[in-house]
């Protein structure tokens, strides 16, 4: 039954919230009621429930299914940049379970941005990340030929469905200690589109990460895709104390990783490195 309208703002966001409270008892893979019975339970048209249950899609709480109504989305993958894991880790600190697709083993040239000399012979490792067994992100890994050949990582090892990157690292004695990380929101490109299942009109986001020992030397380069509607990323930030005009700097808020300087945390607009 419908919540009774004590809530402000365009009826389809009162309709929404009260879609929201009963989808806090379903669990994922529920099939909500049907547009037409929320219509008549609300005593509004079907363009507005339209609307309502299209702002839960976006929000990534419903997932539609065509021909066979709307249903309770699967949690997102949730991080905390305090904490550096790997995808295999996220997922499974979520409670789901991680897998993967190998889409490529093979040579890949260096490009300005790697944290590679230009020089070095590198491999690429493209994987199609699957959670649950649903595709949502893909990671293209950049990594050094000589380090894959001590560690033993070859086309066979990484086409294992349950193999992770961090894993087979740590137990061939590699530490990952640091790392930078960008995110930028953009529209999926075509062949991701079809790999992660979204519409034409779908927006993910870009993820770009370089790994690091404890020594600063890169281990990693990934480039990663994850549908924006299964990720999201929270951050802690500290304020930093003002001594006069000048602000401290005794937080730590800035590291080095390599020859590189990272702020830690999220920044917003441009990166400019």
């Amino acid at each position: 039954m419908p919540k009774a309208r004590a809530r402000s703002g365009p009826l389809y966001l009162q309709i929404a919230d009260g879609l929201k409270e009963q989808i806090d008892e379903l669990r994922p893979g529920a099939r909500i009621p049907s547009e037409p019975q929320i219509a008549r339970d609300w005593g509004v048209s079907r363009f507005t429930v339209a609307k309502a249950v299209e702002q839960l899609v976006d929000e990534g709480l419903v997932t539609r299914r065509q021909g066979s109504g709307s249903f309770v989305a699967e949690a997102p993958l949730r991080r905390s940049p305090g904490y550096l894991l790997s995808f295999t880790e996220a997922v499974e600190a979520a409670g789901h379970v991680a897998s993967h697709r190998l889409l490529a083993f093979e040579p890949t040239p260096w490009i300005e941005g790697l944290p590679y000399a230009p020089d070095t012979e590198l491999m690429l490792m493209d994987r199609l990340r699957l959670m649950d067994g649903k595709a949502v992100a893909r990671h293209r890994s950049v990594l050094s030929a000589e380090l894959l050949g001590a560690i033993g990582l070859d086309r066979a090892a990484a086409e294992h469905p349950n193999f992770s990157l961090y894993r087979h690292f740590e137990r061939h004695g590699l530490s990952v200690a640091s790392a930078t990380e960008k995110l930028v929101a953009c529209r999926a490109g075509k062949e991701d589109r079809k790999l992660l299942a979204l519409d034409g009109d779908a927006v993910v986001v870009a993820v770009t990460r370089h790994s690091f020992t404890t020594e600063g030397t890169p281990i990693d380069a990934v480039d990663a895709i994850y549908d924006a509607r299964r990720y999201t990323y929270e951050a802690r930030l500290v304020r930093q104390r003002r001594q006069g005009n000048n602000l401290n700097r005794e937080n730590h808020d800035e590291e080095i990783f390599g020859n590189r300087r990272s702020h830690l945390g999220p920044r917003l607009g441009l990166w400019n490195n």
